[in-house]
């Protein structure tokens, strides 16, 4: 058997080396990029580099599976999935230049304003999952689970942990404010976590109610004054409108299911 075609043998204690210096990419691809190296007669740093190489695509790899597993989305949407048609209102290229995730550096804020299915929570979890590919730390949360969070941690005499732990990702996705009207506590510990992340991170609000009727969550003229103030400073506020795409896409089902019946009864 010539040198070329006879098996790499595995260097002493490299195994162990690998798995003490925590390189799992390294251990599981050496020896098959060492047989394509002897092939194509790649030398020592061409080799290495392909090994380090691997071994950064596969820790961001799993770094975005991590990132996207702690956001906690109640699933996963993309924007390319998002009907821009049936969503007026929205300027495309606006959205777009969203998704360079430019505002997290920024540490400013996106608001989504509309009505119930308008593609308010899809849009969010598309912008949400955006930043998690580049391994900023997201967290899903809608307003009434973040607000009874805070409202139950404060009761334990947890509260300063509480917020310390929300306020450590990069993004908080706030979805479905003024669905639930909070009580004055509620309110006061919501303000208390947007006061807190204010120009520190950044936020993505979805809410069905405009500005104006803010008060009606808060309970409170001058509360809802005071967060619309920390929330808008630096943001972009994106309106959108149209049907609700459930009740569409359910009408789209029932007449699907008429004609259905209809053609049964014909034959």
């Amino acid at each position: 058997m010539s040198p070329a075609n006879h098996p790499i043998s595995e260097p002493p204690h490299l195994t162990g080396d690998l798995k003490e210096l925590k390189l799992p990419s390294v251990a599981a691809g050496w020896r098959r990029l060492a047989e394509e190296a002897r092939r194509g007669r790649l030398g020592h740093p061409q080799y290495l580099a392909e090994l380090v190489r691997q071994e950064v695509i596969d820790r961001e790899e799993r770094r975005i599976k991590r990132r996207v597993s702690e956001a906690r989305f109640p699933v996963l949407k993309t924007l390319d999935g998002f009907d821009f048609e049936m969503a007026g209102g929205l300027d495309r290229d606006e959205v777009l230049a969203l998704f360079d995730c430019g505002f997290v550096e920024e540490r400013s804020n996106v608001v989504l304003v509309g009505g119930v299915g308008t593609g308010k929570t899809h849009l969010a979890v598309a912008l949400g999952l955006a930043c998690c590919q580049r391994s900023y730390r997201v967290r899903f949360v809608t307003a009434a689970e973040l607000t009874n969070h805070l409202v139950e941690a404060k009761a334990n005499a947890r509260l300063g942990r509480a917020l310390d732990r929300m306020a450590r990702y990069d993004v908080v996705l706030l979805d479905e404010l003024g669905y639930v009207p909070f009580d004055k506590e509620g309110a006061d510990l919501l303000f208390g976590f947007i006061t807190k992340v204010y120009e520190r991170r950044s936020l993505v609000v979805t809410t069905n109610l405009p500005f104006g009727r803010w008060g009606e969550v808060f309970r409170d003229a001058t509360a809802a004054a005071a967060v619309i103030d920390r929330i808008v400073h630096h943001a972009v506020v994106l309106t959108t409108e149209g049907e609700s795409y459930r009740l569409r896409d359910a009408t789209k089902a029932s007449r699907a299911r008429t004609r259905r019946r209809k053609g049964a009864g014909a034959s």
